[in-house]
């Protein structure tokens, strides 16, 4: 399978399945825009690493749960590589606190990063791929293992929002979808590795 030719945007791309995400796409021959909220030093780092697979790559730091941030990126990553043809809302959060200790504002951080972020990023990316007629979006829910209750949110709570991340494209897509989206929405546990397949060229 190769994706010369194919611009990916992955979040949190710094570390982790993230960072892993990265390099797959990347060994695949694809240019990349790497995003991560705040720590550039890591993100350089994963950049380094995937352009000596030959590709492009454009780091773009910034806080996904903030639309204006993230049309900003979009933005930087359409001036550098000219498209964006897969969108990978990978970064994840969740606070690692019991519910009676998760405050208002801790809530709604998590709606952010979590949920608020992938329809930011879609709506971002949207217009250029129902232009090209040629697009992917992976929405990636991050199934970890749970400890008790008192160490963090309830598995009741995070699943609650992996079925919003779930429900989330299916009313925002079909009126497009025959114009370019294959969605891709995948879940994955902490156990699993990430297979080297990720898009197929048909579908990005």
């Amino acid at each position: 399978m190769s994706l010369k030719g194919r611009v990916a945007f992955v979040t949190g791309a710094s570390r982790n399945i993230g960072r892993a995400i990265a390099l797959a796409l990347a060994s695949e021959g694809a240019d990349l825009a790497l995003n991560t909220r705040a720590n550039r030093d890591e993100l350089e780092a994963v950049a380094a690493e995937c352009r000596k697979a030959g590709g492009r790559v454009a780091p773009v730091l910034g806080d996904i749960a903030d639309p204006a941030a993230v049309e900003k990126m979009v933005g930087e990553a359409l001036a550098a590589l000219g498209a964006i043809d897969v969108l990978v809302c990978n970064a994840a959060i969740r606070p690692h606190k019991a519910l009676t200790a998760t405050s208002p504002e801790d809530w709604h951080r998590v709606l952010g990063v979590n949920l608020h972020s992938a329809f930011y990023l879609i709506r971002a990316v949207a217009p250029g791929m129902i232009e090209r007629r040629r697009g992917s979006v992976d929405k990636r829910t991050m199934l970890a293992r749970l400890t008790p209750a008192g160490k963090r949110v309830t598995k009741d709570m995070y699943l609650a929002m992996q079925r919003a991340q779930e429900r989330l494209l299916e009313p925002l897509l079909p009126a497009e979808r025959h114009a370019f989206i294959s969605t891709l929405i995948r879940l994955i546990d902490g156990n699993n590795h990430l297979g080297r397949t990720i898009f197929s060229p048909t579908e990005a």
